[in-house]
């Protein structure tokens, strides 16, 4: 008998290349999941193919941003375990009972990551990223996916709906603020998409994320934000 409820929220702005194969894996894992789609302002059929395969599906006509849709979703769902999926990225097998198992009502936590398809770009991409999370240099998100107990993520405020990119980062800190560690599980992976990288190529997006990283320091990342990121 399975302990703990676990939700995969998943919220979504035309997403139906993507959002039928990230159910249908959510589906397929050897634990039951309750899965809810929040679809944000989606101008395809994102919306009808989510509500014919998830448990909840959320509409909302206008754009209330990708944050404000995981905070929606989480309203709704009834999990005690919450994952927050991105539309386009899916686990590996084994990888939500791994996570029921271990995760503590205190825990935050995100899987490795791997490309979504193959190329030696998005390897090296991968490469990099899993080793500054396993050597503790960053902890955050790299393939789109997070997971909490449901009980941290009300203690610390869910996302910050303003925040369009930069929003795991955000809210991961303010959760260790409310007494949440972070943890790297390592005995499972999160796939992903590289579609934002392959577009704008990866030096251009390594260049960007350094930008980024000067402006919100100095707090006048918002232009930046919104240049690059309007679809979210």
């Amino acid at each position: 008998m399975n302990s703990k409820k676990v939700s995969v929220i998943i919220p979504a702005r035309n997403e139906e290349e993507f959002i039928q194969k990230t159910i249908e894996n959510y589906r397929s894992q050897d634990y039951p999941v309750e899965i809810v789609v929040v679809v944000n302002n989606s101008q395809d059929k994102t919306y009808e193919i989510a509500k014919g395969k998830a448990n909840k599906t959320l509409n909302f006509p206008d754009k209330i941003g990708v944050s404000a849709a995981r905070n929606e979703g989480a309203k709704v769902a009834t999990g005690d375990i919450f994952i927050f999926s991105d539309a386009d990225s899916y686990f590996g097998k084994n990888a939500v009972k791994n996570i029921a198992e271990q995760l503590g009502e205190n825990t935050i936590g995100s899987p490795l990551g791997r490309q979504d398809g193959k190329g030696f770009k998005g390897w090296l991409f991968f490469a990099f990223k899993n080793w500054t999370h396993r050597l503790k240099i960053y902890d955050g998100v790299i393939d789109g996916i997070l997971f909490c107990h449901k009980d941290i993520f009300f203690k610390a405020g869910g996302f910050d709906k303003n925040k369009k990119i930069g929003e795991f980062a955000d809210f991961i800190s303010r959760a260790k603020l409310a007494g949440a560690k972070y943890k790297l599980f390592t005995n499972c992976y999160g796939t992903t998409s590289l579609r934002r990288y392959q577009k704008n190529g990866y030096l251009n997006s390594f260049i960007f994320w350094i930008k980024w990283k000067v402006t919100s320091i100095l707090k006048k990342e918002q232009k930046l934000t919104e240049k690059y990121f309007d679809d979210k």
